[in-house]
């Protein structure tokens, strides 16, 4: 009788105890599913944090915190725009070195990230093109790269080729949406990777959800957008979707794939 009244309580000892670290192990494994990464993204709260400023943006709140799928349009390889189209309320960009244009709730966004940027001591950067029409675009892709790239002596294809990875072919390209630019800075000779290199760079990378925008083509993103690193193409979405592109670490189409 002895034995048995001692073996059933180490009998339930031993059950919950094997209970309990199956239930650790249970919930160890989900947590290490649960981490976000591009195939398994982590759901963003809908509750974007509140985006705090030195410049006084009050006026431009308006235009940096909007939720629209208008602004989600997406334009790329595959998903062409008409050549006639011409975005709502074009006007011109405010911190460009020429006469260049933008939809209005984006251009006013990026004006707030241009007081921002100068309260921060970033005062060397410009737009350097915001809005294409396909006209442009058309000239851009046949009479100028496809010709700078055949002069260093690669046939029509193998420059075609060559061009289609850091530019768009007329219908193609998001600039006719009137919701991206490129910048630069006074250092810089031309639009290249160097921006990467340029102290305004990680402060963008941080905060350039805050004014709506994203970087449109990241480093580790080129075999979904289809396009090489360009640190310097940043696209307004309007902050709500900025912040959860952000957060998750998403380019755009990863993003319209699983909201």
């Amino acid at each position: 009788m002895t034995r048995t009244k001692f073996f059933i309580p180490f009998v339930i000892v031993l059950a919950l105890t094997l209970l309990l670290g199956a239930a650790l192990i249970a919930l160890t494994v989900k947590g290490d599913t649960d981490k976000p990464s591009p195939d398994n993204p982590m759901p963003a709260e809908d509750t974007v944090p509140t985006a705090i400023f030195k410049a006084d943006l009050a006026e431009f709140e308006k235009y940096m915190d909007v939720n629209d799928e208008k602004y989600l349009v997406l334009v790329n390889k595959t998903n062409t725009v008409d050549q006639g189209f011409v975005p709502e309320e074009l006007i011109t960009v405010a911190d460009a070195t020429k006469s260049i244009k933008l939809s209005k709730t984006a251009e006013m966004a990026l004006e707030a990230m241009f007081r921002e940027m100068r309260t921060q001591g970033f005062t060397n950067v410009y737009v350097t093109s915001a809005y294409r029409d396909y006209s442009n675009q058309n000239n851009l892709f046949f009479n100028i790269y496809i010709p700078q790239e055949m002069a260093t002596g690669l046939s029509y294809e193998k420059a075609m080729e060559k061009v289609l990875t850091y530019s768009a072919y007329p219908g193609t390209s998001e600039h006719h949406t009137g919701l991206c630019v490129d910048l630069m800075t006074t250092s810089m000779r031309e639009l290249d990777e160097s921006f990467a290199d340029e102290a305004v760079y990680p402060w963008l990378l941080e905060n350039a959800w805050k004014f709506g925008f994203i970087l449109r083509y990241p480093e580790d993103k080129t075999e979904i957008t289809g396009y090489s690193f360009e640190p310097w193409h940043y696209r307004f979405v309007g902050r709500y979707h900025a912040y959860k592109i952000h957060s998750q670490g998403l380019c755009l189409e990863e993003y319209l794939e699983i909201k």
